[in-house]
């Protein structure tokens, strides 16, 4: 029997990673094109109008305090038990308290839009930007009103599902506003767009929730005390999650360019582009198994999870680790190649950038186990400490170093608090089980991985060529040279070989 549930997991989980990389793929392509044509049809303005208004409502969106992550926890017990009146009582405290947060939102909005002025610099008249404004507004509130029952495909390990949806509305939407951008040049039919799109993936979503879940029909019942307890107990140790990432995510923009310029800053956006893509990518894996490992944590032992971190880790280690070596090779060209040779930051600026974008893939292990145990509550403090120590030290080095300070400041308060403390918590509340061996491993993980980026970087600064010729060799260089080390250094490690076995059993079919 746990050998069926575990194919049934692999299955499931492969299935959600392999439906998000190929929608990804496909829509990394549509949104390149779409901001090419956004870039050609509008002023910069505009682009500044999308990042400003994104930026005040996620701050808004802070109210939601993870309660998504928190439910889908309690989720997984009731759909691993086929407890489906317990899934119908969780869905209907889930809906009113979403409804409430997207009220808030549009009155927290609706507030703060008189003040839009404040943060905006334009020629364009601020009755157009407040307008601009309401349609994205409206756009995030209809989420909150009316997509809640999308959490029902990611608590049943079905979120390819809504992946697909997602990434086909965004497909269309990038292909009419590429229509509108070309043909009207209007920024408020632009934004509609975004509206409807969003309007047509609320209604899609319901209609399969109803036809997939059907016994979500009718008067949800009371949620039981214990349940709703367990909610708000997640929810309280998510509430410092949710500032200290705000921290560590909003502030470095503001310093680099209080700091060093906004130059320098627009210089740094390019990198950030490359960087956030690739992020995206890379969390499809972690998010493709979460709802696997809250079956497997309410399903099995502490030691088979333990060693499903284990497994899974190393995984991560290889894949990530070869990722960004070979990006930290690559990403000074693809800047000069295509925004311009004067937009070409130092080779110690990519360095650090692409090593906090090992340091951020590294993390997404973390998150995805702490949301699958539901160990938030013993983790509420460390977001915040490592959010204000990132914001000190990136004020401090920044003053002394200008923008690499910035960034080393936000990597040695991840590494110095995060990278010991999120292992702690989950080997110790999680695995009942010592991180101290796990802990020495990841920081010699990660001078590996340094090491190989200077190594990789100094080997390709050989190669001949210029443009897209010299990038194609020193993909193919790094990638091959990057491949080779780590296939020496781990080929025999038990979990590279359990991984292989476990790939070659899903797609033959048989036992290996």
């Amino acid at each position: 029997m746990a050998d069926n549930s575990n194919e049934y997991r692999f299955k499931k989980s492969t299935l959600n990673a392999v439906t998000a990389v190929t929608t990804q793929i496909v829509m990394g392509v549509i949104s390149f094109i779409e901001r090419m044509v956004f870039n050609q049809c509008f002023l910069s303005d505009y682009l500044g109008f999308y990042s400003l208004f994104n930026n005040v409502i996620s701050i808004l969106s802070v109210a939601e305090l993870g309660l998504s992550t928190a439910i889908a926890f309690a989720l997984y017990a009731p759909f691993a038990e086929d407890n489906w009146q317990e899934v119908k009582a969780i869905l209907g405290f889930f809906k009113k308290v979403y409804r409430t947060i997207g009220s808030f939102i549009l009155i927290g909005g609706i507030i703060i839009s008189p003040f839009l002025r404040f943060f905006v610099s334009t020629e364009v008249p601020m009755t157009s930007v407040t307008l601009y404004f309401y349609v994205f507004l409206f756009s995030t509130v209809c989420e909150y009103w009316f997509y809640y029952k999308s959490i029902l495909f990611s608590a049943s390990q079905r979120e390819y599902v809504t992946t697909m949806l997602a990434n086909l509305c965004r497909a269309a939407m990038y292909f009419v506003q590429i229509l509108v951008s070309y043909f009207t040049r209007n920024f408020l039919l632009y934004s509609i767009c975004i509206l409807a799109l969003t309007l047509i993936r609320c209604i899609t979503v319901n209609i399969l929730a109803n036809r997939d879940y059907g016994f979500i029909k009718g008067k949800p019942g009371k949620l039981s005390k214990e349940t709703r307890q367990g909610i708000l107990k997640n929810v309280k140790g998510l509430i410092s999650t949710r500032i200290g990432n705000v921290i560590s995510d909003s502030t470095n923009g503001i310093l680099i360019s209080a700091m060093v310029g906004s130059s320098i800053l627009g210089l740094y956006s390019n990198y950030q582009m490359i960087t956030s893509g690739l992020l995206g990518f890379c969390r499809i894996f972690p998010n493709a198994i979460t709802a696997s490992l809250g079956n497997i944590g309410v399903t099995e032992s502490s030691e088979h999870v333990a060693d499903s971190y284990r497994y899974i880790d190393m995984c991560y280690f290889i894949f990530y680790g070869i990722i960004s070596i070979v990006l930290m090779n690559i990403i000074n060209p693809i800047i000069g190649i295509f925004f311009g040779a004067d937009r070409v930051m130092p080779l110690s600026s990519a360095l650090l950038i692409c090593l906090l974008f090992y340091i951020r893939n590294n993390k997404n292990l973390f998150g995805t186990y702490k949301t699958s145990l539901g160990l938030y509550w013993f983790d509420r403090y460390r977001p915040l400490i490592t959010g204000l120590t990132d914001l000190i030290l990136s004020m401090i080095l920044g003053h002394f170093i200008g923008f690499n300070g910035i960034i080393l400041g936000t990597i040695i308060a991840y590494t110095a608090i995060d990278l010991w403390v999120e292992p702690l918590i989950i080997f110790h509340r999680g695995f009942h089980a010592s991180s101290r061996r796990y802990i020495a491993t990841t920081m010699l993980r990660m001078v590996f991985v340094v090491g190989m980026m200077l190594l990789t970087e100094y080997l390709t600064a050989f190669l001949p060529g210029s443009g897209i010729t010299n990038l194609v060799l020193r993909f193919i260089t790094s990638s091959i040279l990057t491949i080779f080390i780590f296939y020496i250094l781990y080929h025999k490690n038990k979990y590279v070989i359990e991984s292989y076995k476990a790939v070659k059993r899903y797609i033959f079919k048989k036992e290996c």
